[in-house]
């Protein structure tokens, strides 16, 4: 019985049949995912935390920064001007600063070296000070977001007279403070008596002394000639020439 031959094409298209089912049964198996994984839906994003600072030194309105690796860094508070040194009210603005700042946690939003100062509580530093008088509104690169919040700070603190805005400073912050001082009125001196003094006072005039003389005799018995006309016993009829000298011979 004869063999039937088969044809080469065909053998051809079984291998190639033969090949590519291999190959789908080595590269066409899928992993099963693991128990418990789930997949991510995309790429997640957060906001970074807000760094916070130490406030190591106040100066005014410049402030010596420090962080949590202890890196330290100066700003400038934004939004206002304060009375520095020997200036009027740079004393008091001076000690109430370091009182409200030194050591406390705060955050920053800078724009350079220039920065709005928030305490932990939300308190604006700028906002603070321009409100108890310590500082004075200044218009900056930052006023845009925080100058209508500064300007009615400082409205009302010079209606209430509040910090520089009352005297002596009366919102001058630029000129050191000048102290008036009252020269005390000067002390009349009283003269006392001195009780163990007894002279006798001269009389006021003549009226005040009652002398008589009736005649130019007496009046040289009494060692009291001559007399000129205003003195003690003096009188018209001691006087015959008129000459205003009694009892003179």
């Amino acid at each position: 019985m004869l063999k039937r031959r088969v044809p080469t094409w065909l053998k051809v298209t079984l291998g190639v049949f033969g090949v590519l089912f291999v190959l789908g049964a080595i590269f066409g198996r899928q992993s099963p995912a693991p128990t418990g994984a789930t997949t991510a839906a995309g790429p997640t994003t957060s906001t970074p935390p807000v760094p916070t600072y130490t406030v190591t030194s106040v100066d005014g309105t410049t402030l010596e920064l420090t962080d949590a690796s202890g890196e330290r860094t100066s700003v400038r508070a934004a939004g206002m001007a304060m009375p520095v040194g020997a200036n009027c009210y740079g004393a008091e603005t001076a000690s109430w600063a370091s009182a409200f700042l030194t050591g406390k946690q705060v955050t920053v939003k800078t724009l350079d070296t220039l920065a709005m100062i928030t305490l932990s509580d939300g308190t604006s530093y700028s906002t603070a000070a321009v409100q108890g008088g310590h500082a004075k509104y200044l218009a900056d690169a930052l006023s845009t977001t925080y100058g209508p919040a500064l300007q009615a700070a400082e409205t009302s603190a010079r209606a209430a007279g509040t910090g520089l805005w009352g005297p002596p400073c009366h919102g001058n912050i630029d000129a050191p403070i000048v102290i008036t001082t009252q020269t005390p009125a000067p002390v009349e001196k009283v003269t006392v008596p001195d009780p163990t003094t007894h002279e006798k006072a001269p009389p006021a005039s003549t009226e005040d002394v009652d002398v008589y003389y009736a005649n130019c005799t007496e009046v040289r018995a009494a060692h009291a000639a001559p007399i000129h006309r205003g003195e003690p016993g003096y009188s018209r009829k001691l006087d015959r020439d008129g000459d205003g000298i009694a009892c003179e011979k």
